[in-house]
C-alpha cells in the first residue's frame, strides 16, 4: 500500500467533497456546485490521504480567529473529516492529524485546533478534548414569565433587512464577543449559512431568518435572527402548531434580555420557543420563573486541541496576578511536553521552561479543558483529570485561569 499526504488539487474538487457527503449522509450523486455550495475550503487549507492513488481521506481547517477570555487567537476550524468505509481502521486520519500538527508547530501557524465532533471519542485519541457545552432550550410561550428583580424593557423593536441591516448586525456581534470566550470572528459564509438560513436539530428546517433589533434611546441594544415552522397542531387539532427557531441573538444589558424573549413569546401560533444552541451561562436558567419549562438540554460542544502550548498560553488574558508550575504529558506533539512555568501579571504573560517539581501535572488535552475554563484546575484533580503535588496552591490556580463567561461558540463549522 502507498501512502501520499497532500493537500486535494483543483481537478479532484469533486473527488474531495465526495468523501464528507458520503460520509456524513449527504450524498447525493450529483456533482457538486460551487454556486450553491454552503462553504469552500480552499486546496491549501486541506489534508488528504491518497492510498494507492485514491483518495481515501479527507481534512480541512479553516483560518479563524476566536476570543479567548477577551483575548484573540488564531485557532485551525477541522472540518470535513472523513474516510470512505473501505480505506477505514488503516491509521490514515493519524497519520494526517501527526503531519498537520508537525506542520503547524514549525511553521507558527495557529496554535490552537478546534472542531464539533460527530464521535468525540475519535478525537480524544489525539489530544482533544471537550471544552465547551451547548444548551438547547424549548418552552411553551404561555410559560415565558420573570424573576421580579429583572429590569423592565423600556425599548422598541424594528425589524432590518439582510442586506441593510448587516453592517449594523456584524459591528453589535463583534461588540459583544470581545469580552468573551470561545467565540469565533465571522466571515460571512458563516452568517448567510447560519445566522441568515440554516438547518435546526429536530430536522424541521424552517426558511430564511427574519431579523429584529432592539433598541433603547435610539441605541441598538441586542438583536436576533429566528424563523418559523409550522409542524402540527395538538392531538385534537386545536391549538397553535408553530416552532419560532432562534438561529442567533446577542444582548448587552438584562433589560435587552428580558427584550428577546417578550418579543418572542408574542406569536400566538407558537407552541415552542427553541434557542438550539446556547451557551451554559445564559440567563435564562436563573431569571425565568419557571425554568424546569424551559426542558434544558446539555451537551457536548466545541473541542480544542493545543498545538503550540508555549505560544497560545500568552494569548489568553488570566484572571489574578501569580506564577505556577506544572508538567505536561503529549505524546503526539513531544513540543509540548514537559515542565513549563506560567507566570501572569497585570500586563500580560510568559510562559518558560522549568526544572523546578510541578504543582501540577496532566495530559495536554486536561490543559486544553482548564485553558479554555470548561474545567477548573480543582476539578481536573478531582475528576483525575490532574494530579496535584502535596500542598499544590490550587486556590491560586482556580484564581489565575478563571474565565469571565462560560466557553462557546455558537458556529457549526
Amino acid at each position: 500500500m502507498a501512502l501520499e499526504i497532500r493537500p486535494y488539487r483543483e481537478e479532484e474538487e469533486q473527488a474531495f467533497y465526495r468523501v464528507p457527503a458520503i460520509v456524513f449522509g449527504n450524498y447525493t450523486g450529483q456533482p457538486r456546485d460551487p454556486e450553491r455550495a454552503e462553504f469552500v475550503l480552499r486546496p491549501e487549507w486541506s489534508l488528504c490521504a491518497f492510498e494507492d492513488g485514491e483518495l481515501a481521506t479527507t481534512y480541512g481547517a479553516f483560518p479563524f480567529q476566536q476570543r479567548l477570555n477577551g483575548g484573540v487567537a488564531r485557532a485551525a476550524g477541522v472540518t470535513v473529516v472523513g474516510t470512505l468505509p473501505q480505506y477505514r481502521r488503516r491509521g490514515h486520519l493519524r497519520k494526517i492529524m501527526e503531519t498537520d500538527f508537525k506542520r503547524r508547530y514549525e511553521q507558527q501557524l495557529e496554535p490552537v485546533a478546534i472542531l464539533l465532533a460527530s464521535i468525540a471519542s475519535i478525537y480524544q485519541r489525539f489530544g482533544y478534548a471537550c471544552v465547551s457545552t451547548a444548551v438547547r432550550f424549548e418552552i411553551d410561550p404561555r410559560w415565558v414569565a420573570f424573576v421580579p428583580s429583572l429590569p423592565e424593557a423600556q425599548g422598541t423593536w424594528r425589524e432590518v433587512s439582510k442586506d441593510d441591516g448587516q453592517p449594523l448586525l456584524q459591528q453589535m456581534y463583534d461588540d459583544f464577543i470581545v469580552p468573551r470566550n470561545g467565540f469565533l470572528r465571522r466571515a460571512k459564509p458563516m452568517w448567510d449559512a447560519q445566522v441568515h438560513a440554516g438547518g435546526t436539530y429536530d430536522g424541521a428546517n424552517p426558511g430564511p431568518s427574519l431579523l429584529a433589533v432592539y433598541e433603547e434611546g435610539g441605541e441598538p441594544q441586542a438583536y436576533v435572527a429566528w424563523a418559523a415552522k409550522w409542524l402540527h397542531a395538538s392531538a385534537d387539532t386545536g391549538g397553535p402548531g408553530q416552532r419560532i427557531y432562534v438561529r442567533d441573538y446577542v444582548y448587552s444589558s438584562p433589560s435587552a434580555y428580558r427584550a428577546m424573549w417578550e418579543y418572542l413569546k408574542k406569536f400566538d401560533l407558537a407552541a415552542r420557543i427553541v434557542f438550539d444552541c446556547a451557551p451554559v451561562d445564559d440567563p435564562a436558567f436563573h431569571v425565568m420563573q419557571d425554568p424546569r419549562e424551559l426542558h434544558a438540554q446539555h451537551r457536548d460542544w466545541l473541542h480544542a486541541r493545543i498545538l503550540d502550548l508555549e505560544r497560545l498560553l500568552p494569548l489568553r488574558p488570566y484572571s489574578a496576578e501569580g506564577r505556577v508550575v506544572f508538567e505536561v504529558r503529549d505524546e503526539m506533539c513531544p513540543w509540548n511536553a514537559g515542565r513549563w512555568t506560567l507566570e501572569a501579571g497585570p500586563e500580560g504573560s510568559a510562559v518558560s521552561r522549568s526544572q523546578e517539581s510541578p504543582q501540577l501535572s496532566l495530559d495536554i488535552s486536561a490543559l486544553a479543558q482548564i485553558l479554555y475554563g470548561q474545567v477548573s484546575p480543582t476539578n481536573a484533580v478531582r475528576y483525575g483529570r490532574a494530579e496535584a503535588s502535596p500542598g499544590a496552591p490550587l486556590d491560586l490556580w482556580d484564581a489565575l485561569w478563571r474565565t469571565n463567561y462560560a466557553p462557546f461558540c455558537p458556529n457549526m463549522f
